[in-house]
């Protein structure tokens, strides 16, 4: 009898370590997975650095704010959209002098993550609150333009450790929050970080487009065609002459003085 209840002991104690061992590897895994927007820097973030205060446990895990995707389908909760579902309610209270603020100009910006793990990506996008939000009431589907002002798919590749996204932010001013999401491609998890901003009147410019090229002068060779005088209506040429005209290469059937290659093609072949 007691031979039976050694092996049972033991077995238990086997079968306990064994979980134990199991449920260590997955935490490890599941806590590799994570990220936050280090610049303009999230309400998370600032947590952390002591621009935030009365912020609960997301000081020490800024990048751990992790729920399932599907933004803004069915994924997280409306008015637990800032801590991912709840993972840090703290993050939830909204009002309009509830958290600090980053300035930004509208227009051309650039988001930078920065991952404690480089996981694949399914897709990136951002949202932004519509333009007559109310900042006293919780953060809801109802409070966001909910077509992302950038989206990007990265198709499952694993980015490096700092991923920036060249985005055009709409015209706001005032207080507007932004809600960045990393979708994760090979679980049912995304990262959701918001962005406190204070917008100022400026709005950032697009890229110079340049200068447009002047219309080409249809007497001017172009330089990669083959070195050869331009058409003179005034000159006398025999067949076989060859001219250029309006950026094109015509050569005289016979003999002929002032018959426009364009026109004549009775006596000029375009080659």
């Amino acid at each position: 009898m007691l031979k039976v209840l050694r092996k049972k002991s033991t077995k238990m104690v086997g079968t306990a370590i064994a979980a134990f061992a199991l449920f260590s590897f997955v935490g490890v895994e599941s806590a590799s997975a994570h990220g936050y927007l280090e610049n303009p820097q999230s309400r998370g973030l600032l947590c952390k650095e002591g621009a935030n205060q009365d912020c609960g446990g997301v000081v020490w895990e800024p990048q751990s704010l992790e729920a399932p995707k599907g933004f803004p389908g069915p994924s997280i909760p409306d008015g637990q959209i800032a801590s991912a579902g709840g993972v840090f309610p703290k993050l939830d209270e909204q009002s309009s002098n509830r958290w600090a603020k980053v300035n930004l100009n509208s227009g051309r910006n650039t988001m930078n993550w920065h991952l404690t793990a480089m996981h694949a990506t399914a897709k990136w996008h951002y949202y932004i609150t519509k333009p007559n939000w109310n900042p006293n009431a919780p953060l809801t589907r109802d409070q966001f333009e909910l077509v992302p002002f950038y989206e990007v798919y990265d198709g499952g590749a694993r980015p490096g450790q700092k991923v920036s996204h060249d985005v055009t932010i709409p015209q706001r001013t005032g207080y507007h929050v932004i809600l960045g999401v990393w979708d994760v491609a090979d679980t049912v998890n995304a990262f959701y970080n918001v962005i406190d901003v204070n917008f100022g009147g400026g709005t950032n410019p697009g890229p110079d487009p340049g200068q447009p090229d002047p219309d080409p002068d249809p007497n001017e060779p172009d330089p990669e065609l083959p070195n050869l005088p331009t058409w003179d209506p005034n000159t006398a040429y025999v067949g076989g002459s060859q001219v250029i005209y309006n950026g094109k290469v015509y050569e005289a059937r016979w003999w002929t003085m002032g018959e426009n290659p364009e026109t004549a093609s009775y006596v000029w072949r375009q080659l």
